[in-house]
């Protein structure tokens, strides 16, 4: 998932990944996983997440910027599958500054959002999810609040180890803003599929995202791919790698590019823990490290 560096409003940071598995993956997978955060993605999928399942992560972020995420998911007999996450964002320490440019104190700036899931089966193999989301955000003194809904399907169809997902995210508005600021929410769709390799022990993904951003052409959609691959070299170890196109395009400066949009990480099970982490390249603005820890309780 794109996680834009140059936000146009208070809720951007809602498009950062929450996973170290998924953000190896460039937010590529949307297919039914036992990582408690996947109903962030898509809010079906939690239907394949391990019951009382939780996981704890954090992001170290460009310049002072931090972010840190706890997801958990469970199941109630009879009644279906539930998930709720806490993701937040730090934007670190500034200086007041009066019209003569004299230091006079400090503030911080920061952003959380609680997030509620329900899924289960509409038939075999076919789920649906639904997502409610309570978002604030503050800057100094000044604060703003908004609430967001998701929307997700996903269709499994293991003979031929190939699934198919979409969901529709932060479908919203603001509740109170910033002095008399509209702040919009980043609304997007998402398009995904995932395939297992027969006789490699491969799972590729491949996802259209920003489908429902009004400021990108039909062609900028279509370039708004990301791809991914999850290297199952164990029960205990898996490799990733994954690519954002659109992200790639926009982190580039000047004329030359490098492996800005690229990605990676390790998946690790230790007696009943894992250990995911991930690198996201900004190219030469930087990188973007991410760990997470997930056991059961």
């Amino acid at each position: 998932m794109a996680s834009s560096a140059f936000s146009q409003s208070a809720y951007d940071f809602l498009n950062i990944d929450v996973s170290a598995r998924e953000a190896s993956l460039a937010g590529s997978a949307m297919s039914r996983t036992d990582d408690p955060t996947g109903f962030y993605y898509n809010p079906a999928v939690s239907v394949g997440a391990k019951d009382r399942a939780v996981t704890f992560g954090f992001l170290k972020h460009v310049l002072d910027i931090n972010a840190g995420y706890l997801f958990s998911t469970f199941q109630l007999q009879d009644e279906g599958y539930f998930g709720v996450g806490i993701s937040y964002i730090n934007y670190g320490s500034f200086t007041y500054l009066d019209n003569d440019d004299n230091a006079f104190g400090n503030f911080s700036a920061g952003d959380v959002a609680l997030t509620l899931n329900y899924s289960n089966y509409l038939a075999n193999n076919f789920s649906y999810g639904f997502n409610i989301r309570g978002i604030y955000s503050s800057i100094a003194s000044y604060s703003s609040s908004a609430a967001a809904f998701d929307a997700g399907l996903y269709y499994d169809f293991p003979e031929n180890l190939f699934g198919i997902g979409f969901s529709i995210v932060n479908v919203g508005t603001q509740v109170t803003k910033y002095r008399s600021t509209q702040e919009t929410l980043p609304f997007d769709m998402r398009l995904g599929v995932s395939k297992q390799l027969e006789h490699l022990p491969l799972v590729l993904n491949l996802a259209f995202q920003h489908l429902g951003d009004p400021n990108l052409s039909a062609t900028d959609k279509l370039r708004s791919f990301v791809i991914g691959g999850e290297f199952l070299l164990s029960e205990n170890f898996h490799a990733r790698i994954g690519y954002n196109n659109l992200e790639h395009q926009q982190m580039k400066i000047g004329l030359t590019s490098g492996i800005e949009g690229l990605s990676f990480g390790v998946g690790l099970n230790i007696m009943g823990y894992g250990f995911d982490y991930a690198y996201s390249s900004w190219g030469k603005i930087g990188g973007l490290h991410r760990v997470n820890v997930t056991t059961s309780f």
